[in-house]
């Protein structure tokens, strides 16, 4: 493999995860429209919200607080949605800048990914927190592929 076919395959990497974030924001957020019975048609993807009112219902929690919380994880995945398309998109030249931008929206995805492992680990969830750890272990791998191989 040739040194600009690396460069190619990091900036695949990289343009994988935009389009990776950008479904599961997609799935979440159009998954609280359809609760919110904005969409009632089952194409629509339904929602992790559920699943978080159910874990979160061992502690008595107000019953405001999964919604919060779903807003949060929304928002967070719309952010790592962003910092990918941005760092996708910025050109190859310098190539500080390219890899400043990759850094920032992979510490910026990686983070929600540690949060979730301490939340499925507070609420005891270890059926979700091995899937977890099982996609954000293979995102903190192509991070770590990016800085590890050769650049061009």
């Amino acid at each position: 493999m040739n040194m600009s076919s690396m460069f190619f395959f990091k900036r695949t990497l990289v343009v994988f995860w935009a389009l990776w974030w950008i479904l599961a924001f997609l799935t979440d957020f159009l998954g609280g429209l359809y609760l919110l019975n904005v969409f009632t048609e089952s194409w629509v993807p339904h929602s992790n919200y559920p699943g978080l009112v159910t874990s979160l219902a061992q502690y008595d929690a107000p019953n405001w607080l999964p919604s919060v919380f779903f807003v949060g994880i929304i928002a967070w995945s719309l952010l790592s949605a962003v910092a990918f398309i941005y760092a996708a998109l910025t050109p190859r030249q310098p190539s500080q800048r390219w890899l400043a931008r990759v850094n920032a929206a992979f510490i910026i995805s990686l983070g929600l990914w540690f949060a979730f492992f301490i939340s499925d680990q507070v609420v005891m969830m270890f059926d979700l927190e091995q899937n977890h750890m099982v996609q954000g272990g293979f995102q903190l791998l192509t991070f770590m592929a990016i800085h590890l191989l050769p650049d061009d």
